[in-house]
């Protein structure tokens, strides 16, 4: 499959960072001081090219509020606390992009809207994280009921791989629910740039198969986002597109996911899911 800007979902994420200057008034510093606040909370502006995406910025003092509604069923965010990593202490340098279609709105989404209210709150990882999975098996927080995709395929993204830091990579995929589903029943032998795997964050709720984009898509991506990611480097160094960051994945040089190098460090749920990939052939 080609990406094509005008066919599918995507993210074009832009900053509003307004500058000061010593020479305007003060008036002027003001309103700049706002807009830099404003770019701020909203951080990375999350938009589709369908056009009728549903989008939600972030105002940290509250949480997630609607920006624009739409009427496909897609909602849109840029994830800024990722509340699955419990034993790790939020920050402020997490970015991921997403949007979900109608299924994953009504379900998965959810929890990233909750994760911020909560944060909001003044809640740490570790609390957030447990109010989160108090909600899980309500018949009020349902799970996923059918297969859908939540689409990742922003240019780049920046969340927990190696500890004890984040990093930034450049690594559009698809992530599609299937719940319950185990690797195996998909032919899936671990991570994979070319083929299906699966991960299991969850199980019958956060299931997912994920599909990288190909190369050559990624490419395109890239390419057509070079201004954006232009932004976004000035903005903060961690945001840069680097030789480093187009080849980096989830999977370490040695073969096996960096995420077991944090260890205890992580959730028992997390350890779990990322222990079915130890001792697997991984495909490049």
């Amino acid at each position: 499959m080609h990406w094509n800007g005008g066919g599918l979902l995507f993210f074009f994420c832009q900053l509003f960072c307004a500058k000061t200057s010593s020479s305007r008034s003060a008036t002027e510093g003001r309103e700049n001081a706002r807009g830099a606040r404003k770019s701020l909370r909203i951080e990375c502006s999350t938009l589709a090219s369908a056009r009728n995406a549903t989008v939600y910025l972030l105002d940290p003092a509250n949480g997630y509020g609607l920006s624009r509604r739409g009427t496909n069923g897609i909602r849109c965010i840029v994830v800024r606390s990722d509340w699955q990593w419990a034993n790790q202490p939020f920050r402020d340098d997490i970015f991921w992009p997403v949007c979900y279609d109608s299924e994953g709105s009504k379900t998965l989404f959810e929890d990233y809207l909750y994760a911020a209210e909560l944060r909001a709150r003044g809640m740490d990882a570790k609390q957030v994280h447990e109010e989160v999975l108090k909600e899980f098996g309500r018949a009020s927080y349902p799970n996923p009921a059918r297969t859908g995709v939540a689409y990742m395929i922003a240019p780049i993204m920046r969340g927990y791989t190696n500890a004890p830091e984040p990093a930034t990579v450049n690594m559009p995929h698809y992530m599609f629910y299937a719940p319950n589903v185990k690797d195996a029943d998909i032919g899936g032998n671990g991570f994979s740039r070319q083929y299906p795997f699966f991960l299991n964050m969850n199980q019958g709720r956060d299931d997912y198969i994920i599909l990288l984009v190909g190369e050559t898509e990624k490419a395109k991506i890239l390419v057509d986002s070079k201004d954006m990611l232009g932004q976004l480097c000035s903005y903060r160094d961690y945001l840069c597109t680097t030789a480093a960051t187009r080849a980096r994945t989830p999977v370490n040089e040695q073969g096996l996911p960096v995420y077991l190098a944090i260890g205890k460090s992580l959730p028992d749920h997390v350890q779990r899911v990322f222990r079915q990939f130890q001792g697997r052939q991984f495909i490049a």
